[in-house]
């Protein structure tokens, strides 16, 4: 197993999380670990963001935290040094390729890709773990399904449009590593505080991972 694998080896979900409060992030984690997902990208879509990372990343050892939404090499490092696991980005730039490249034996990165062309560009920067985005407008399961054949060494985290009703259909393909799932930890849950239906949804997602697991 290597150590992309192992960072999403308990499950393959990935909640995708915009935290406008720092003081949520704990409990939020809380919440997920306990559902048994150990696993979280926060986004760096708030001012927030930054300071969650290290929140969690600092108290919560055993869960795996990644910085999303990361679009410059500035933003990169801030995530790095806050403790992110992993950095994912929604596209594929030079700059953030070179940055990657730099820190591979601290952090790991996963370029946003939506073309055949965008994964080979990834794969030759020594990058074989890509995130798919956005997942369903851009038909990524009939997309990552045929790209298995010619590209199999290319594993992907299909995001955008993905939710408990369809991810099952992209689990049970064999080049997927992950799934990132924004609506188990909508915003809007989240600044209320309402973890009791996080913790449902989350639970729902986990339940439809481990019923393709034990098929």
């Amino acid at each position: 197993m290597n150590t992309m694998e192992k960072l999403f080896s308990q499950n393959k979900i990935v909640p995708v999380v915009v935290i406008d409060d720092v003081e949520k992030a704990l409990p939020l984690a809380e919440v997920l670990l306990e559902c048994g997902i150990n696993n979280m990208e926060i986004t760096l879509r708030t001012a927030s963001a930054i300071d969650s990372i290290r929140r969690v990343a600092q108290n919560l050892p055993e869960m795996v935290v990644g910085a999303g939404t990361v679009l410059t090499p500035e933003h990169f490092s801030d995530a790095y040094e806050a403790g992110a696991k992993y950095i994912i980005s929604p596209g594929l730039t030079h700059e953030l390729l070179e940055r990657g490249k730099s820190l591979l034996t601290k952090v790991r990165f996963i370029p946003g890709i939506c073309t055949p062309s965008q994964a080979m560009d990834a794969a030759n920067a020594g990058f074989n773990y890509v995130k798919f985005f956005p997942a369903e407008p851009y038909n990524a399961y009939n997309v990552i399904k045929a790209l298995a054949s010619p590209l199999p060494h290319i594993k992907f985290c299909p995001t955008g449009g993905v939710t408990v009703d369809n991810m099952a259909k992209y689990l049970e393909l064999p080049n997927i590593f992950a799934v990132g799932l924004s609506s188990i930890v909508e915003g809007k849950l989240i600044a209320a505080g309402d973890f009791a239906e996080i913790k449902r949804r989350c639970e729902a997602a986990v339940a439809i991972v481990n019923n393709i697991i034990n098929k």
